[in-house]
This record gives structure tokens, sequence and C-alpha cells, in this order.
């Protein structure tokens, strides 16, 4: 384990990432086309990308732990050779690129999602209003209330 451990599982997570980012945009059609079935396939998709990332992030921790338990990868960066250190950095520097779309995308999708359940909240209120009391309180006979159909019909 060494220098070349941490540039492949760098490499595997920019790889990871990329494909949560088009999991991120694919789910962004999935939400506008109100695909429920899809979006919970998508979602289990999601979860064994996220998985993935959390193991490969911990193959990460290990080799840098291994190059110096008590550093971090940027006071390591400066000791490596210059090749080395380039392809690092620039996996570095594209990682957090893509992380960026995706927290971007996400913020789409959650707006999406927000519009979505006011729309379905609005929807419901029209069909069945919302009534003052849900409990029976102290001076309740338990009478009769409204029901949304008639069962005299």
């Amino acid at each position: 384990m060494g220098i070349n451990q941490l540039i492949e599982s760098m490499a595997k997570l920019l790889k990871l990432h990329k494909s949560l980012l088009e999991l991120a945009l694919r789910k962004t059609g999935i939400l506008e086309a109100e695909d429920i079935q899809e979006l919970s396939q998508l979602l289990k998709e999601e979860q064994a990308h996220i998985l993935a990332i959390e193991k490969m992030e911990a193959e990460r921790s290990k080799a840098v732990e291994v190059l110096s338990p008590a550093r971090r990868l940027n006071e390591i960066l400066h000791e490596l050779p210059d090749g080395q250190r380039e392809t690092l950095a620039e996996i570095g520097r594209e990682l957090q690129k893509v992380i960026a779309e995706i927290q971007k995308q996400n913020e789409l999708n959650q707006s999406l999602i927000s519009q979505s359940l006011k729309f379905i909240s609005f929807s419901m209120s029209l069909v069945a209003p919302p009534q003052d009391e849900y409990n029976y309180g102290p001076n309740e006979t338990g009478g009769q209330g409204q029901s949304l159909f008639s069962s005299k019909v």
C-alpha cells in the first residue's frame, strides 16, 4: 500500500461520484415525469452508490494513514514526486467539481419534491377541507360529523 493505492482509490472515488451525478440528473427527469416506480428503483441504485463511496473513502483514508499516520492528504501532497502530486491534485480538483455539481442537482431535486408535496397538499385540501377540531373537546357530545359522502344514498 502506498501512493499508488491512494491514487487508485481517489480515481475510483471520482468515477463513483460521476456516476452518482448521472443518477441525480436522471432523478430530475423522473421527478418531472412523476414516475414513482422509476424513482423507487433509482433510489435503490443511489443507495448502492453511496455505500460504495463510503467503502472507497475508507480505503482512501487507510492509504493516507499508511503514508503518514498523523497527517492529512494536503500535507502529504507537498512531499510527493511531481508526477504523482499533479495526478492527485487533478483528481482532487475534478472530485470537488463533481461534488459541487451533485449538490447543485440535489438542491434542484429537493425543490421539485417540495413543489410536488405542496401541490399534493393543495389538492387534498380541495377534496376534503380541514376540520377545525380533530379530537373531541370537553363539551363535545360525540354527534355526527360531516362526511364527504352521503350514507343515505
